[in-house]
């Protein structure tokens, strides 16, 4: 039932805790009449605290045999502000004193609920640490002092934080002997025959990898101890390339580059060139490319290095698949340096790809009837010798080059005696 009520309590407290009427912690009990030392004065105290370490909820029971209370608060919290009071027979003065606003009750005990805001009684340190003081260090006119007073002392003083569940607590105490109980999310004083009290409690969120986060923040709950974090509570990653800095091979990557698991931009088919820029995404390992990430041509002839069976083709030459010179009359001598492009399928050339002439008369061997022809004779198409007398002796034999057509004639191609 008790952890219910708690329960119930915390999740009212986060819903109202931001209500702009804040109360400090300043409570007055008057008693309006007569007060004999031996009354019993039991005051049992519980602070709801909420998620920003300030705002509270208070819950507050005073039981005691006297017959009336004035019940003083601070003067920005109004009636309204108030979630509960018992009894409910009451009376509220907002006006007679300028300092405070009055709970006037006509019984011996009360309950009151309500929000408030530590303002200056929490101060948080460099490292995080809510720092809660009870006592502003004035002293009233009766000696008095401490938020808590009554004019004689308490029987009975219970004192209570209900911390949430991303707090913890670093350490408490107080100025006069009682007991602490810490439990779970809370921690108690119990107090007898006090007054004047003063606490000091020491809280901070919870920070379960020490990387001076909280687990709030913390997108990385489980960073390495002694790690450096940035405000998320996650390893810096300077580069913004989603591979932290510890991990990062390559720290300056462009922002928005694609990564491995090292943080070095993505080179998919390991050419050394990377895949944002590559035009060539899948080149076989180990082949050499160009800028662009494609293999090389080294002689600018389209058919790349590891393809090209003739690398050392001249600029601009056509080539065949293979990266060699056209030798479009297959004569063996390429097109560029062909001199005789047409040359008939099978006949033999020279280096300029010309059909040979073995005996130099001008007729190439293939039409050479007369292949031995002497260097000098002039020879017909079929490059044979001319014989112009037509007497069966060559001209170049011939001593009687102008017999008569029909006449027998001697080697010489002179005339035979009748």
């Amino acid at each position: 039932m008790w952890k219910g009520f708690m329960k119930d309590m915390l999740k009212f407290g986060r819903l109202f805790g931001r209500l702009a009427v804040l109360a400090t912690f300043v409570l007055i009990l008057a008693c309006q009449a007569a007060i004999a030392t031996d009354r019993t004065v039991i005051s049992e105290n519980m602070i709801f605290l909420q998620d920003d370490g300030r705002s509270y909820l208070l819950h507050r029971t005073m039981r005691t045999d006297w017959d009336a209370y004035n019940f003083h608060v601070d003067k920005k919290l109004k009636l309204d502000d108030f979630y509960y009071i018992y009894p409910n027979d009451f009376k509220w003065d907002g006006e007679s004193s300028a300092d405070t606003n009055i709970l006037k009750f006509t019984q011996g005990t009360f309950v009151v609920m309500y929000p408030g805001r530590f303002e200056k009684e929490v101060t948080v340190d460099d490292k995080g640490v809510y720092i809660f003081n009870s006592w502003d260090g004035s002293q009233r006119e009766d000696g008095l002092f401490g938020l808590w007073n009554s004019p004689g002392d308490f029987t009975r003083f219970v004192y209570t934080w209900v911390f949430p569940e991303h707090f913890e607590v670093l350490d408490y105490k107080s100025n006069r002997d009682g007991q602490w109980v810490p439990r779970n999310n809370t921690v108690s004083y119990f107090g007898e025959n006090v007054n004047s009290l003063m606490f000091t409690i020491r809280y901070r969120e919870k920070d379960s990898d020490g990387d001076g986060v909280g687990d709030r923040a913390d997108r990385c709950p489980d960073s390495e101890k002694g790690s450096r974090v940035d405000a998320k509570g996650c390893p810096p990653d300077s580069d913004g390339d989603g591979v932290i800095d510890l991990r990062d091979k390559c720290p300056e990557t462009p922002l928005g580059a694609r990564v491995g698991e090292a943080g070095c931009r993505l080179d998919a088919d390991g050419d050394g060139v990377f895949d944002f820029i590559d035009q060539c995404p899948e080149t076989a390992s180990g082949l050499k490319v160009g800028p662009l990430g494609c293999e090389v041509d080294s002689d600018r002839d389209g058919v790349v290095d590891s393809q090209d069976k003739c690398p050392e083709s001249p600029r601009c030459a056509k080539v065949n698949e293979q990266g060699c010179e056209l030798d479009s009359d297959g004569d063996g001598v390429v097109d560029s340096q062909d001199k005789c492009p047409e040359t008939p399928a099978g006949a033999k050339v020279d280096d300029q790809g010309c059909q040979l002439d073995a005996d130099g008369d001008g007729v190439v061997d293939g039409q050479d009837k007369c292949p031995e022809t002497p260097a000098g004779a002039k020879v017909d198409e079929q490059g044979c010798q001319l014989d112009a007398d037509g007497d069966g002796v060559v001209d170049g034999q011939d001593k009687c080059p102008e017999t008569p057509a029909g006449a027998k004639v001697d080697e010489q191609g002179c005339q035979l005696d009748a």
